[in-house]
């Protein structure tokens, strides 16, 4: 693996399955739910903060600036609060935040709320989740309407081939090319294969991989495994240290998300996602993009370089 080159490049994909149809929120609107759901609490505690220090300062001195049955009031208009939004959020991904602006967070597989807790394949609980925030104002609410129906268009009926009129060769029959065989594409032409691909970062770096990479904050290699590592810098810590395992075998691009927290995604140039599943490899290729928790990768052919 080297750095080539440095380009900047990003994507965003539509979802497929089971999650058909959705429109994901965009960070500003699900920022706003966040400020939501923790600026109303911490408001109130600071209103609370401010009452039990004026009352501790003005014992002696009269009343206090905030009377203890507003104290108490909203210390209980806090606590129902926080309460309201665990609830709303275990039963259906939503939160006072999210019910403002018309979110919702799923699992990003199921399309349900996504689990507090889960086990792992070691039979250890974790809170780990892919979870999308989705944006009901712009697409389908996936815990609330079906995935929409795909129509197969109906394959034609096929001709039947005319037979020959002159009797076949003997030799072309038993597979030998005749004159006009020469410079013919055939089922039987091999897979073209191609030493190496490159990986676009949308921060700008060019990867030239040659076999296998580890991809996250700070990836190690596992006992007894010897890949090369790339440390991606992400300031906003959507990368696990130990992301992703992608492997390129001369045709197909292999992606391995390795449990990390905020998942992965394979997207296909046409704007279909998939979502990786931890421990399992999926196939990627040349336009793909690859969504690493908040970052993104390009597949490219190697040698290709944008203007």
């Amino acid at each position: 693996m080297r750095i080539v080159s440095a380009a900047t490049g990003s994507a965003i994909g539509t979802y497929s399955g089971l999650l058909a149809g959705v429109q994901t929120a965009t960070p500003s609107r699900r920022r706003g739910a966040v400020a939501i759901d923790w600026g109303v609490p911490l408001v109130l505690f600071g209103v609370l903060v401010v009452g039990v220090a004026t009352g501790a300062s003005s014992a002696t001195a009269g009343a206090a600036l905030v009377p203890v049955p507003v104290e108490i009031a909203v210390v209980v208009v806090a606590l129902v609060f926080v309460l309201l939004d665990v609830v709303l959020y275990v039963g259906g991904g939503r939160s006072v935040g999210r019910l403002v602006l018309s979110l919702r967070t799923v699992d990003d597989l199921t399309g349900r709320p996504p689990a507090v807790l889960r086990v792992d394949r070691r039979g250890r609980f974790s809170i780990r989740r892919q979870a999308v925030t989705v944006d009901l104002r712009r697409g389908r609410d996936p815990m609330t309407s079906s995935p929409p129906l795909v129509q197969r268009p109906a394959l034609p009926v096929a001709a039947s081939a005319p037979l020959p009129l002159h009797p076949t060769d003997p030799l072309d029959a038993a597979g030998r090319p005749d004159e006009n065989t020469f410079g013919r594409t055939g089922q039987g032409r091999p897979t073209t294969t191609a030493p190496s691909i490159v990986l676009e970062l949308d921060s700008g770096e060019r990867l030239d991989l040659e076999s296998t990479l580890l991809i996250g904050r700070a990836p190690v290699n596992r006992e007894g495994e010897e890949h090369p590592v790339f440390a991606w810098a992400d300031l906003a810590r959507s990368l696990t240290k130990t992301h992703a395992l992608f492997a390129w075998e001369g045709a197909v691009l292999w992606v391995t998300d390795l449990g990390s927290t905020n998942g992965s995604s394979l997207v296909a140039p046409d704007g279909t996602r998939q979502p990786l599943v931890a421990g399992l490899r999926g196939p990627a290729a040349p336009g793909y993009v690859v969504e690493l928790g908040e970052r993104t990768l390009t597949v490219q052919p190697s040698g290709v370089v944008d203007a």
